[in-house]
């Protein structure tokens, strides 16, 4: 999806008394309903809620709730959250896909887990040879699989530490 054609998210305030027929668009504060919102709500009202980038009417980069990213960037602790998020989001396809792969050494998880973060799930699942390698306890006929890759070739020093890790991990 191109920037600008995120996703919005409208509110339902249920709080809010004045609110009739659901019309499309977010409810009017007036001073009875000023104490119903919380300002995660106002915000929401006022700014909307885009779960993917788009350039704002001064022409930034903003994502979620107004959140400017050519100004403000994340803190290092958003992108801990995300990267959290991501690995749990990664693991679970690797659960569906690949179930033995929890048997492996934390290690040899991790390597999946890095190549799979890289590549997406489904671009792990193209090594078919280097996985049976893998899964048949093969770990150096599986990093030499991952050496002799297109991949290897994309990512340089990745590639080799990563094959290192499934050799010997």
């Amino acid at each position: 999806m191109p920037i600008g054609e995120g996703i919005v998210v409208s509110l339902s305030i249920s709080a809010c008394a004045h609110k009739k027929a659901h019309t499309g668009l977010p409810p009017v504060a007036t001073p009875s309903s000023y104490s119903s919102y919380s300002v995660d709500e106002l915000l929401i009202q006022h700014e909307g809620l885009q779960l993917r980038p788009y350039m704002d009417a001064s022409n930034k980069l903003t994502i979620g709730v107004g959140r400017n990213l050519d100004d403000t960037g994340i803190t290092r602790d958003e992108a801990l959250l995300l990267l959290h998020n991501d690995i749990d989001r990664v693991t679970k396809q690797l659960d569906v896909s690949l179930p033995w792969w929890r048997s492996l050494s934390v290690a040899r998880q991790n390597v999946l887990i890095s190549m799979a973060f890289n590549l997406g799930v489904q671009g792990l699942l193209g090594f078919t040879r280097m996985l049976s390698y893998l899964q048949d306890g093969d770990y150096s006929a599986a990093a030499e699989g991952m050496l002799t890759s297109k991949w290897a070739t994309q990512v340089g020093n990745r590639a080799v530490e990563l094959a290192g890790m499934m050799e010997n991990g």
